[in-house]
């Protein structure tokens, strides 16, 4: 999907800007918004430059309502740049050839940082390339605080690059050995070109040079120094001409352009000697420090060479909402911003210096609608399988619900029968039980008649006792065994106790014989004949009394004849 729109941040040391940039009906870039916030650039503070750039951002972020994915500028003192030769390979082993001249030529482990790379000439031969790193922790912070004040980005590339972006863009016509002079509050950028070529450089000679000279010869703070050399080189200060402040400024300022001319000259002499390419035809400036008076007049002259002011807004069309903003009076700012969204309208060289785990987040939510297209068509895809399955079940209820209207009679005479049939059982084991009792009745007259019978055989003894023995009660504290099944209750046999008494009539008044005691004992043993009895046990005699014999014994009654 082509973009259409690209939000720009870029992060100076001395300020914030932002610009939303779209494409003309001309086809040219269109810059929609655009809103720019100073922040110190006190080369003190500069361990705390990501705090403060997180807060001024911000700031611009709730008065403008900006937000939303965006391109970021990386500024000069975060990026490395480094112009390597190498020979050319295939491009499936460049990857490998340029990781071990990477390890090489950028001093730290690249482990600890995100590099990229962007092609800068290819002869067949030797390939020329340049590499561009930040480090890990440096990048996490800046995205972290673009992040947290609602810009998610998307691409990150040093801010010398798309100052070539810009140029390219803005100055089709430019000679095709050009330099770019971009002037920042901490450093300076070199851009040489030579056609698709180029070179850059960055030193640290900038604006907060004049600043510090400032603050030292008046023996005031970097902030104030600041603000005095601002006012006095934009022409908005009420100073006398002949203020010591003044002069002050003009001195610094004189003393900078002294500085930076040898600065250049040393750079275009190292820079013909390393790429054996011509003298820069034209010199373009830009940047807050190119808008110190005589700097551009100074350079011409002592370069020999024609220089002007770069304008970063040459190709770029501005809105009600941008002009209202300033964005004119603000081009010496503008010239990175413009680069970031020069890929709406031409292609550009990039490189991405966001860490790896932001380019992963990016490329899942660039998958996303992909993702969510896919989800709904398998969702389609199920759809008509479930409508049918849908249809088919209603049609399988409505099936089940016209047999249950036909099956709730006949499950009302189920419920009758099942009554009607437990009735029946009811009645049957009443029967039994009369049956039974009808049996067991005739059983007592015939139990009693054998014991008769048996009685009579022996003679002269007599039953005192016939009763019921009480089974024992079960032991309820006896331990379960663990793990054993539970046994089947078992009734108790039924036992019956009888007692008598045989008289000796041959001993009348003396212990009885033991011809009796024979007697008795062959009475009890005739018991084990009786179809009623299957054990006779505990027998016990007394014959303390003369001329009787005293007996008891129990008989465990046969359960196939019950009483």
């Amino acid at each position: 999907m082509r973009v259409t729109r690209i939000l720009a941040v870029d992060f100076g040391a001395g300020h914030v800007a932002c610009g939303l940039f779209g494409v003309g009906a001309t086809g040219r870039l269109v810059l929609q918004r655009f809103a720019v916030e100073p922040q110190a650039a006190d080369p003190a503070h500069e361990a705390r430059w990501t705090e403060t750039t997180a807060l001024t951002l911000g700031t611009l972020a709730a008065r403008e309502h900006l937000g939303g994915a965006c391109a970021l500028a990386v500024p000069g003192h975060l990026a490395l740049t480094k112009f390597i030769k190498t020979p050319a390979l295939d491009p499936a082993k460049r990857t490998q050839s340029l990781t071990f001249e990477a390890s090489q030529h950028i001093p730290y482990p690249l482990a600890e940082v995100v590099w990229d790379h962007v092609v800068i000439a290819d002869d067949g031969f030797d390939l020329e390339v340049m590499l561009a790193a930040a480090k890990f922790d440096a990048m996490e912070t800046l995205c972290a605080a673009a992040d947290a004040a609602g810009f998610a980005p998307e691409r990150a590339m040093p801010g010398s690059l798309a100052l070539r972006a810009a140029f390219r863009y803005s100055y089709p016509e430019a000679p095709a050995s050009a330099l770019v002079i971009n002037i920042g509050a901490r450093s300076t950028h070199l851009l040489f070109l030579d056609g698709e070529r180029f070179y850059i450089r960055t030193f640290p000679l900038a604006g907060n040079t004049v600043s510090s000279a400032i603050a030292e010869e008046l023996h005031i703070d970097f902030a104030a120094a600041d603000t005095l050399k601002i006012s006095v080189l934009s022409g908005r200060s009420e100073l006398p001409d002949g203020s010591p402040a003044r002069a002050a400024v003009h001195r610094a300022a004189a003393g900078f352009i002294g500085r930076l001319h040898p600065e250049l000259t040393r750079s275009i002499l190292n820079y013909r000697r390393l790429t054996g390419a011509p003298a820069p035809a034209a010199i373009y400036l830009t940047g807050g420090g190119s808008l110190i008076d005589g700097l551009t007049p100074t350079l011409a002259e002592r370069l020999k060479l024609p220089v002007e002011r770069y304008d970063a807004l040459r190709g770029v069309e501005l809105s009600s909402d941008a002009r209202a903003a300033g964005a004119a009076s603000m081009a010496h700012l503008m010239a990175d911003l413009v680069g970031l969204a020069v890929p709406l309208v031409q292609p550009a060289a990039s490189v991405t210096l966001l860490p790896p785990a932001i380019t992963g987040a990016l490329a899942f939510r660039k998958r996303q609608p992909l993702l969510l297209i896919a989800a709904v068509l398998a969702a389609a895809a199920l759809l008509p399988p479930i409508l049918y399955f849908h249809a088919r079940a209603a049609r399988a209820e409505a099936q089940l619900a016209a047999t249950e209207a036909q099956l709730r009679p006949l499950r009302s005479v189920e419920t009758r029968n099942n009554d009607n049939l437990a009735q029946i059982e009811e009645a049957r084991r009443q029967v039994t039980a009369l049956e039974s009792l009808v049996a067991t009745k005739a059983n007592w007259l015939d139990f009693l008649a054998d014991v008769q019978a048996r009685l009579a055989k022996v003679g002269d003894v007599w039953l005192e006792r016939i009763q019921f023995v009480q089974p024992p009660a079960a032991d309820a504290t006896a331990p379960a065994v663990e793990g054993a099944a539970a046994a089947p209750a078992v009734a108790p046999a039924l036992k019956l106790a009888l007692a008598g008494r045989l008289l000796d009539v041959t001993n009348p008044v003396s212990n009885v014989s033991p011809e009796s005691y024979e007697r008795v004992k062959k009475l009890i043993a005739s018991f084990t004949g009786s179809p009623f009895v299957t054990v006779v046990e505990n027998e016990h005699f007394d014959n303390t009394q003369p001329g009787l014999l005293r007996f008891d014994f129990t008989l465990v009654v046969n359960a196939t004849r019950p009483l």
